[in-house]
């Protein structure tokens, strides 16, 4: 709905300016805001506690709009069984303002969602004959809305899920750019028209600072409005790229000399606030927020800016703890990030440094104590990390460790994130950081191995070094190298590509590991390797050649040629014995926990990843479970039974792993050991699903517990799921 441009000198002159109020989209459902999806219970009753008070607080013109916020937190767009008593709440608000735009667009919705379309006709109607009037009234109920509207982008910025929603705009834009960039045809034109539609989005701040500029400048009680309005704006000019001067030059506002000055200074804006209504905290978080994306991602200011930025922030945010302890969780949370950038200045003392890092610790406990959010959590990882290794703290590893405590609060914090909200790229590789400092260092690969597999491209690269430095600090073994290569066979099918073996320790440390590289090439020879085995080993020799740090002559050494194996078994042709799976009740204990049962083409990738991670102890109260060391041998059909019976027979339970190349190759004869396990000792097979592969008929069972490892990032919640199944008896 938008409202045809509008002459009306009479107009003009009653107002002053004229008011720019195209593409009004009335109601708060269309605007998606965060409070919407807010799912925890307790951060639902804290939002409303805030509502109501604010209610209680706040000037009258914005009551309607908190009501229309509390139905969006009861969310009757899905939480069916509330949209009865939220239509009921908004039919007597339209009662009393039977013109009120919010209102008769958000009750339009509920209606449509219990099908009374007729109603909801209604409603549009009236909305749409509103938006076109040139009444003084209707005009003011459209300036009202779009005031109301403000109001709950302000007090939505300042939820709980500020961050978390920002980051996933931020990461829905780039991704909708890049999807733009590449698409033609229809697709393009699709995704041309939502990228102007976030823009106009964030335009509707600058029509309510238009609107709250020509209130009453003697009204003491819009002064709150106006000054939280300039600090919305010169927030927003900081931190969003996507509002760009040409975007503005098409505004009314691209006349306004006051609106000038702050594109050329956004900072200006919290003056302007201040002048308006000094002292409001939320105008002081904003303002704290902008100083600190200033220093963090503006290249152009010097140490000593930084330092007097920063200082400022710390100043308006501890003014507005102590204003509002409300907002107590945000405050701490950004002022943790101020003194955290504060301690990283290159123009301060060590003892200040420290200092700043002591109370960037407490603010981060204080913001974690009132909501666990995973940012928080793995940025006072991070500073508990450098007060460990302090002063040293740009060095890795146990020798750089002058206080280890530090490091267990960080794994404290950590292991209290996953266990309440699970693992993401973020937390497995902080883990791994600070496991690796700590010297355990096969711990430390293994989360290292669970980041990769969370990892996107660009993380990915980075993790590499720090998940090859781990093998490289662990002892010196065959099987330890074996690991090495199985690792980066699997990293190169991920990135797809060798690139990644010119950064495979950082820069500064080749000659240390010169010896051990050297000896991991002059391994793989007695080792049977894969084509693309061949060629990772060939192209860290070549690296190594390049870098000068071996000679041509030397290079020679390492030849490598791919394993000519290529059984096929001929099952069909050959008489078996008739397998014999011992029952459960046979044993009264077993040696081991699990036999894996896989193809030749996985073991690879089983041995390096999925048993490593199930034999090392991962979080706190973790299991660790020993796979049977009896490896199958696939040399012909009677070994591959022989060693696959004798390794189900000593292990509790059997994990089967099932891949296209296991059902081609394998299968058939493993098939009769299998269905014979699903008769003699039921409950105890396991199946993994490594690919997109049809399930044989045989094991297709309801009662079989399956686990799906055919995407990477779900296999490390699926690894705990499968050390929970290997718990039940």
């Amino acid at each position: 709905m938008s409202i045809p441009k509008r002459n009306s000198k009479h107009e003009i002159e009653k107002h002053g300016v004229e008011p720019e109020f195209k593409d009004i989209n009335p109601g708060l459902f269309s605007m998606k805001l965060n409070l919407m999806y807010i799912t925890d219970h307790v951060q639902i009753e804290h939002k409303k506690i805030a509502l109501l008070a604010a209610k209680q607080e706040e000037h009258q013109i914005v009551h309607a709009a908190i009501d229309l916020m509390l139905t969006l937190l009861d969310n009757p767009l899905q939480n069916r069984r509330r949209i009865a008593q939220n239509i009921e709440k908004l039919e007597q608000n339209i009662k009393t303002n039977p013109k009120h735009l919010n209102t008769l667009a958000d009750l339009a919705v509920l209606y449509r969602t219990i099908n009374a379309e007729d109603k909801a006709v209604a409603l549009y109607e009236t909305t749409n004959a509103i938006l076109i009037s040139n009444d003084p009234n209707d005009i003011k109920e459209k300036a009202v809305c779009v005031l109301e509207q403000g109001y709950a982008v302000l007090c939505d910025e300042l939820s709980q899920n500020e961050f978390e929603a920002q980051h996933k705009l931020a990461d829905s834009l780039q991704r909708m750019q890049l999807e733009k960039n590449i698409s033609v045809g229809k697709k393009h034109d699709l995704l041309c028209q939502a990228s102007k539609h976030t823009i106009i989005a964030q335009q509707m701040v600058y029509r309510s600072l238009n609107f709250l500029g020509n209130l009453l400048k003697d009204d003491k009680s819009y002064a709150v409005y106006r000054a939280r309005a300039y600090a919305c704006i010169g927030h927003r000019l900081v931190t969003r790229k996507e509002v760009k001067q040409g975007d503005l030059k098409r505004s009314a506002l691209s006349k306004d000399e006051r609106f000038q000055v702050l594109m050329n200074d956004p900072l200006s804006a919290f003056d302007y606030a201040n002048a308006e209504h000094p002292r409001d905290e939320i105008v002081l978080n904003r303002k704290g927020k902008s100083l600190l994306f200033v220093c963090k991602f503006r290249t152009d200011i010097t140490e000593n800016q930084k330092l007097k930025y920063l200082t400022e922030a710390d100043i308006a945010l501890s003014l507005s703890l102590s204003l509002n302890p409300r907002m107590d969780r945000l405050n701490f949370s950004v002022r943790m990030n101020v003194y955290f950038e504060m301690s990283i200045l290159k123009n301060i003392s060590n003892v200040s440094r420290y200092d700043f890092l002591q109370k960037a610790l407490e603010d981060g406990k204080a913001a974690i104590l009132v909501n666990l959010k995973g940012n928080d959590v793995c940025k006072v990882a991070e500073i508990c990390q450098r007060l460990a290794k302090f002063p040293k703290f740009f060095l890795c590893g146990p020798k750089a460790v002058t206080n280890k405590e530090y490091l267990h609060i960080a794994l404290d914090y950590l292991n209290q994130y996953i266990c309440a909200k699970g693992e993401t790229y973020t937390q497995a590789f902080a883990i791994g950081t600070i496991n690796f400092d700590m010297g355990k260092f096969r711990t430390a690969l293994e989360w290292h191995k669970r980041a990769f597999l969370l990892s996107d491209y660009k993380r990915a690269i980075g993790n590499v070094i720090k998940l090859c430095l781990c093998i490289l600090r662990l002892e010196e073994t065959k099987s330890v190298y074996v690991e090495f290569i199985n690792a980066l066979t699997f990293i190169a099918s991920k990135l797809q590509d060798l690139e990644f073996i010119y950064t495979l320790v950082p820069k500064s440390m080749w000659n240390e590991y010169l010896g051990k590289l050297l000896r991991f090439l002059d391994c793989l020879k007695t080792c049977p390797l894969t084509t693309k085995q061949v060629e990772i080993a060939e192209y860290l020799r070549n690296v190594l050649s390049k870098r000068t740090l071996i000679s041509v002559r030397q290079s020679r050494k390492y030849q490598y040629t791919p394993s000519t194996r290529n059984i096929e078994y001929e099952w069909r042709a050959l008489s078996f014995p008739h397998p014999v799976i011992e029952p459960a009740s046979d044993h009264l204990d077993f040696d081991y926990d699990y036999f894996a049962i896989m193809s030749h083409e996985n073991s690879g990738w089983i041995e390096c990843f999925l048993q490593q991670q199930l034999s090392t102890h991962m979080l706190y109260n973790d299991r660790t479970f020993t796979a049977c060391p009896d490896v199958i041998n696939y040399e012909s059909c009677s070994t591959l039974l022989e060693t696959t019976i004798i390794g189900i027979n000593k292990s509790q339970k059997a994990i089967l792993v099932l891949s296209n190349d296991f059902l081609t190759k394998e299968w058939n004869v493993m098939k009769s050991i299998i269905t014979e396990m699903l008769q003699r000792r039921q409950g105890s097979l396991l199946v993994i699903l490594l690919e997109n592969c049809d399930v044989p008929p045989e094991i297709d069972s309801e009662h079989l517990l399956y686990f799906d490892f055919t995407d990477d990032k779900k296999i490390p919640m699926e690894i705990q799921n499968l050390k929970l199944a290997l718990l039940s008896v």
